[in-house]
């Protein structure tokens, strides 16, 4: 399911911009979960607690809050989705690239260039899907890249991610939500992840040494190693780069 969110005050737009994402969709035959609001008011205030979009397609001129400084807001929640502003006019270049904006598109919006897009972008989404782990915080549902985790730790009842941003090292996370880490085991596992000691699994890719009874990770951080353990972890790094 490619989920789509249309933020434009002109009703006709919405009408306009609907249309063609349902045209799209019987010509591609992908499933497409597509909600509109009329305001960044009501876009923030009704998604909280959603699930996260694929795609936001944002009208800049609007009322009191416009769509640059509505990215701006999704920004701080969402690092990930693609967002692509609809405007009249090409004034707001600098502001996008702050965003992260992937694209312009100008009003009236062009069938070929939307289609171009929505096929691209589905395409991405379907290699992407599986790379990401889901879980809820606060009653949000957020999505982490299994890339950018560090490890995996259980606490209690509690399961705690620790993360980095690929694009800056220096932005680390720590997310925690209440779930059985046993739940996660084969997911974690079958992307890369190894059990160090009872409920503590380490992202091979974010390892720098290995030892007896530690191994330290790119960011300097130390984890502990179960001496059961050791000889099993000891293959599955050299196997992981190996196999690189």
């Amino acid at each position: 399911m490619f989920r789509i969110a249309i933020c434009e005050d002109e009703k006709a737009q919405i009408e306009y911009l609907k249309k063609l994402v349902e045209q799209w969709q019987l010509m591609s035959g992908e499933k497409v979960s597509m909600d509109a609001y009329s305001s960044a008011e009501q876009f923030l205030f009704e998604t909280e607690g959603k699930a996260p979009y694929d795609l936001l397609l944002l009208d800049i001129q609007m009322g009191q809050m416009n769509g640059v400084e509505l990215a701006r807001k999704v920004r701080e929640q969402d690092a990930k989705v693609k967002i692509v502003f609809l405007t009249g006019i090409k004034d707001y270049a600098i502001e996008g690239y702050e965003v992260g904006a992937i694209r312009y598109l100008l009003k009236p919006v062009k069938e070929t260039e939307l289609f171009t897009l929505l096929d691209q972008l589905c395409a991405d989404a379907k290699e992407q899907k599986e790379d990401y782990v889901l879980f809820q915080t606060g009653g949000m549902t957020n999505r982490v890249l299994f890339s950018e985790i560090l490890y995996a730790e259980a606490d209690g009842h509690y399961v705690v991610l620790k993360t980095v941003c690929k694009e800056d090292a220096n932005r680390e996370k720590t997310w925690k939500w209440k779930e059985n880490i046993s739940a996660r085991s084969e997911e974690l596992e079958a992307k890369g992840f190894f059990l160090l000691r009872r409920g503590l699994y380490v992202n091979l890719a974010k390892v720098e040494q290995i030892g007896k009874t530690e191994c330290v990770l790119e960011n300097g951080e130390v984890l502990p190693v179960s001496k059961a353990r050791y000889q099993a972890l000891n293959e599955a790094f050299i196997t992981y780069y190996k196999g690189e």
